[in-house]
């Protein structure tokens, strides 16, 4: 089976076969292929030399995205594959052909998330890749949230067209050092907020007084046939951290979220963060599964 660049004019075959891989319904079908068509457009990405396309017969049989990160040193590849090629050596040489093009442009090491799928596990490790990180994959499908109080002097707000600048130095100081993190841009930034799977008032923001403090982005995810809310990201300013305002933000997006009827509220967050799972955990946040992140170093 070939394997090809992408380019705009494979963008309806790559969507057909995207559909395959889920079980949506009308509406959450229109979520989950107008949010991977726009991601496509992501400033950095360049597609056309970071997305590969296996294909048979002129049928898209899988793909492979290069996520570039190189201030930090590595690229991301997220992939997809017919589950009946998942393990084989046409898998292989996808796997390898993104390798490449993250040694080509600069990468020093490659990461990946394997959710639920022990052939590809199994095959990323023989081709010399570890498993350097276990996300939990959590859920909140209570009845009511807990009560919450506003820290004094604290208010939260909604993005704002003109934010972007403000909220990316929150997001790049709250972040800093933390693993897999690449700092990122203002166009970044206001591209992402214009994504179908958020909006402007799904960005919280908390202040104290005119002072950013923290913020949560909410998104929203297909889910069957129906959509789940989403806990992208909460992130505090170092300066605010140790006061309990990460539970405030967090309580105030969940509340959001509730109020677009959305079936559950999910998130992802690194196992070995015991502040932010012990505080997922204590507003009703249950474990339902795992992702686990394999590493490849690049010489």
């Amino acid at each position: 089976m070939p394997i090809v660049n992408f380019n705009n004019s494979r963008m309806s075959g790559l969507l057909e076969f995207i559909e395959s891989l889920n079980s949506w319904g009308p509406k959450s079908r229109e979520l989950g292929l107008g949010t991977f068509e726009q991601s496509l457009g992501v400033p950095g990405l360049a597609p056309e030399d970071n997305c590969f396309l296996l294909e048979e017969g002129g049928r898209v049989r899988g793909f492979s995205l290069i996520f570039p990160e190189l201030p930090i040193g590595r690229s991301v590849l997220e992939m997809g594959i017919a589950r009946d090629l998942e393990g084989t050596p046409q898998e292989l040489e996808l796997v390898r052909r993104s390798v490449d093009r993250a040694r080509h442009i600069g990468a020093k090491v490659v990461h990946i998330c394997v959710c639920g799928n022990p052939s590809r596990a199994k095959m990323l490790e023989a081709e010399g890749f570890s498993l350097v990180r276990v996300y939990w994959d959590m859920v909140w499908s209570q009845d009511e949230l807990p009560d919450q109080e506003r820290p004094p002097g604290f208010s939260v707000r909604s993005y704002q067209p003109g934010d972007a600048a403000d909220l990316t130095e929150a997001q790049n100081s709250a972040f800093e050092g933390s693993w897999g993190f690449c700092p990122n841009t203002v166009d970044q930034i206001e591209y992402r907020s214009q994504m179908p799977n958020t909006s402007n008032q799904g960005i919280l923001i908390l202040n104290d007084g005119d002072k950013t403090a923290g913020y949560c982005w909410t998104c929203l995810s297909p889910l069957n046939e129906n959509t789940r809310g989403v806990i992208g990201m909460i992130g505090v300013v170092p300066e605010y951290r140790g006061r309990g305002i990460s539970r405030t933000i967090l309580l105030a997006s969940m509340e959001y979220l509730r109020s677009l009827d959305v079936a559950d509220i999910g998130l992802q967050v690194d196992g070995t963060n015991t502040p932010a799972t012990r505080l997922y955990t204590s507003v009703g946040f249950e474990k339902v599964g795992e992702l686990h992140w394999f590493e490849l170093l690049l010489s």
